[in-house]
């Protein structure tokens, strides 16, 4: 067979190699910060596609039978996250909606990315998501991790706040997570942006930071417009449902005590 699927499968498009890439992972997860801004960079740097990555894990959720997703004019495709390629700033970004679904599966994933990486002759990996909070936050925070000394002072020296260590809590996990160590072990220097946000909702702010952090990191101006547009459209109804729940307290002040005798016409 000139093609199957196996636990990681990474069908090529193109073939570009970097002199000194730079790898970004955006996939879908807590507040789908990383998938908003594995989204806008691709635009803003008008990223070119140049290979999908399929996995015999990769369903869709709650579904135990593999199929197929639909794409232009009713082709049909397998379950794939996709790499694309901005060759100005060599660098590569790996988006999409599936991780793993078992320990084993993240690994077989993370270490296909990085034997794409070291073929592709990329040198820096950067993983993008979300910190949940359980609140709304106006001015998301970046938290850094890394798995270097040299790449923490490298943090300290951009003013971004390193994740620490908290009784309680997972810090950095899945792709987004396992994929710095691992990295940092196989030769590369590698970094993982968590923007906060609420956690429960998409949030295109917090994806709005993790880009600005990422850009900082790299030394290169990558264009928020299409957030920003979503980042208003959300204020707008946080708005009508702040100004609602506001007029629903109102209405209970003033509903008559519970000694006060109510009368009915009709």
């Amino acid at each position: 067979m000139k093609f199957r699927v196996g636990h990681a499968t990474i069908h090529y498009l193109k073939k570009p190699r970097a002199e000194h890439g730079i790898f970004v992972q955006g996939l879908l997860g807590v507040g789908q910060v990383g998938l908003m801004a594995g989204r806008q960079i691709i635009d803003s740097l008008n990223a070119e596609k140049v290979a999908d990555l399929y996995s015999i894990h990769f369903l869709y959720p709650n579904v135990a039978l593999p199929g197929v997703v639909y794409e232009d004019n009713n082709l049909v495709d397998l379950h794939k996250d996709e790499i694309y390629y901005a060759e100005e700033h060599e660098m590569f970004i790996l988006t999409g909606v599936y991780q793993g679904t078992s320990p084993e599966t993240y690994y077989h994933l993370a270490h296909a990315i990085l034997e794409f990486c070291e073929a592709s002759g990329v040198k820096e990996v950067y993983t993008l998501g979300g910190y949940g909070t359980g609140t709304k936050v106006q001015e998301p925070k970046t938290y850094g991790v890394a798995a270097d000394p040299e790449v923490m002072e490298l943090l300290k020296k951009h003013s971004i706040p390193v994740l620490e260590a908290q009784k309680g809590t997972l810090g950095a996990t899945g792709l987004a997570g396992i994929l710095v160590p691992l990295a940092s072990k196989n030769g590369f220097r590698s970094v993982c942006l968590l923007a906060e946000t609420h956690g429960t909702y998409p949030d295109p702010k917090a994806s709005k930071y993790a880009v600005k952090t990422l850009a900082k990191l790299c030394g290169i101006e990558i264009e928020t417009k299409e957030l920003d547009e979503q980042i208003e459209a959300m204020e707008r109804e946080f708005a009508k449902m702040e100004e609602y729940a506001r007029q629903i307290a109102e209405m209970y002040k003033q509903q008559p005590k519970g000694d006060e005798k109510l009368s009915y016409i009709g």
